[in-house]
């Protein structure tokens, strides 16, 4: 029992700082996911719950969990068992900057509206050739979150067509960076189609108290605030918006549609 003891709590000890370790960092992943490329409730439009379990799964359970399976003192030399968890410490951080990659890419890059709704465009379903034709500001995609934008589909007619054609392989008007427009000038527009908030909560009574909590925060009252769809990849939302101008009030995890 003696000889035993400290080759376990070596064992545990190893195990406790992996994981210590990998918390921190998976910590740190979920402050960026969500202050700076997913803000709520966005993360959850995209699949970023989906994408941060299994990101969070590999790097903050299975590394720390390898760690207590081979840290055996009493099997391997101290040598083999530093190139062990030496190889364990590079497979989990290839991992995590894989994971990393993959989260960046995904990220919400632009709400756009057109006609009477938002989309939820990521920065992967933007070609490079589009974003070259883009104008200046939307040409580089966002670092900081997403951006709102306005956009329609042109006047001339071949480019009108080809918005068309495209359609049919599934790229849509909001997946042509080069019609965006900045949000603001064109706000009016969104105004003139938001349905009136007090149908958003005849049709939602479970969610009237968050309703009632945005229309507070906003300092406006419920016959001066719209409402319109916010259409994503997995869940559809709700954007709330001021009826005199536009302007984004806040995004409510309310699928209506």
């Amino acid at each position: 029992m003696q000889t035993a003891t400290p080759t376990i709590i070596s064992r545990w000890r190893a195990f406790s700082i992996h994981l210590f370790i990998s918390i921190v960092i998976g910590v740190a992943v979920l402050a960026l996911m969500l202050l700076l490329w997913y803000p709520h409730p966005l993360f959850y439009a995209v699949g970023g719950k989906q994408i941060l379990m299994i990101l969070l799964g590999v790097d903050v359970t299975l590394g720390p969990l390898i760690t207590l399976t081979i840290f055996d003192l009493k099997k391997k030399s101290l040598r083999a068992l530093k190139f062990d968890l030496a190889i364990i410490a590079l497979l989990q951080v290839s991992a995590l900057l894989y994971g990393m990659n993959v989260v960046f890419q995904a990220r919400p890059a632009y709400v756009v509206f057109s006609k009477n709704s938002f989309d939820l465009v990521t920065a992967n379903e933007l070609l490079a050739d589009d974003l070259a034709k883009a104008p200046a500001r939307f040409q580089s995609l966002p670092l900081t979150g997403p951006v709102y934008t306005y956009t329609e589909k042109p006047k001339d007619i071949k480019l009108s067509n080809e918005v068309v054609w495209a359609a049919l392989d599934g790229k849509k008007l909001f997946h042509f960076p080069q019609y965006y427009k900045p949000y603001e000038p064109h706000g009016k527009k969104a105004a003139k189609t938001a349905l009136p908030l007090s149908d958003l909560k005849a049709k939602n009574p479970d969610h009237a108290a968050e309703i009632d909590q945005a229309m507070i925060e906003s300092g406006l009252s419920q016959e001066e605030i719209g409402y319109l769809p916010l259409f994503a990849k997995m869940e559809n939302m709700t954007v709330l918006v001021n009826k005199q101008d536009g302007k984004v009030i806040k995004v409510l995890r309310i699928d209506n549609w």
